[in-house]
């Protein structure tokens, strides 16, 4: 009889133990989830930033936002930025099918990027990409991924770009291939 009521006491033990675990795993799994779902969301977002004298700083037009405030970015669904000069004239627009920003300030912009220049000239119109890096504060845009693009006297393409949008600056870093054309 004692070995009887030790055996069902033994079973009972190592099945609430069992259960315990079972039942404890769908919290963590649960409190993993939070995690990864946004804090908020935005649909057909429309920004406009201005500098300290109130001119446009930027302006940013997206399809969504998703925001992760516990892992520290926002996401951007076919955003669209206009990045404009501190004299007002000269602005850059840049689109993407996604884009990432972290810290306010570090972009990450991917598939079918195009920056074009609002005044386009003989020597830059739009630069073609997939995946584009840049600082929003610095205005630096850098790629290690092809790159193509077209001007009215030229069009040019290569592996990497380095380049400064307020000072208006590029280089492409490898395999450059340029060709120019003459009008006769």
């Amino acid at each position: 009889m004692k070995r009887l009521l030790l055996s069902v006491l033994i079973i009972v033990a190592i099945s609430q133990y069992f259960w315990l675990q079972w039942s404890s795993q769908p919290q963590e799994i649960a409190a993993f989830d939070r995690v990864a779902l946004p804090d908020y969301q935005i649909t057909a977002l429309n920004r406009t930033e201005y500098d300290q004298s109130g001119q446009i700083h930027s302006k940013l037009n997206a399809r969504s936002l998703e925001h992760y405030q516990e892992l520290e970015f926002t996401y951007f669904q076919n955003p669209r930025y206009i990045l404009y000069s501190s004299d007002q004239q000269q602005h850059w627009i840049i689109s993407a099918n996604d884009s990432v920003i972290y810290d306010n300030r570090q972009l990450e912009l991917e598939g079918n990027v195009a920056v074009m220049a609002n005044k386009p000239d003989d020597w830059f119109d739009t630069l073609y990409v997939n995946r584009l890096n840049m600082d929003l504060t610095a205005q630096t845009i850098s790629t290690s991924a092809k790159v193509t693009g077209v001007a009215n006297k030229m069009t040019f393409s290569g592996q990497g770009l380095r380049g400064n949008l307020k000072t208006q600056e590029f280089e492409l870093v490898e395999q450059v291939r340029a060709e120019y054309f003459v009008k006769q």
